[in-house]
């Protein structure tokens, strides 16, 4: 009997590291963030420094354990986003601060979500 159930254990191991090692073998068209250099307010010392924030996001989205994945949510598309959603033009950036928001349901759907904010020089 319990080498019935050491079986079952054993196969449901194996099983689960097969599905998580396939991750990404089926479809993969993602940018995700790494890292990013921010001006300071002395880099932009010969612009206008305004008190306005601008905020933009990028995402990118998974489906079954990772077997496909599309969407930017890289750093670039968010600052992008938070450019054009601005309202007014936008010569340069500073003090650039992000984060990121992680949402998964058991490996079958999971997002994330980078969510940039910035201040702005003119």
């Amino acid at each position: 009997m319990s080498l019935l159930i050491l079986s079952r254990v054993l196969k449901a191991i194996v099983l689960s590291v097969l599905m998580f090692s396939l991750g990404g073998c089926l479809y993969v068209n993602t940018t995700l963030p790494l890292t990013w250099v921010s001006n300071t307010r002395l880099d932009v010392k010969d612009l206008t420094l305004e008190e306005k924030e601008i905020t933009g996001q990028s995402k990118s989205h998974t489906i079954l354990f990772s077997l496909i994945s599309w969407g930017n949510s890289g750093l670039d598309a968010a600052l992008k986003n938070a450019k054009e959603t601005a309202g007014f033009e936008v010569k340069e950036v500073y003090d650039v601060k992000t984060d990121i928001k992680i949402f998964n349901i058991l490996y079958l759907y999971g997002s994330q979500t980078t969510i940039l904010r910035a201040k702005v020089a003119n």
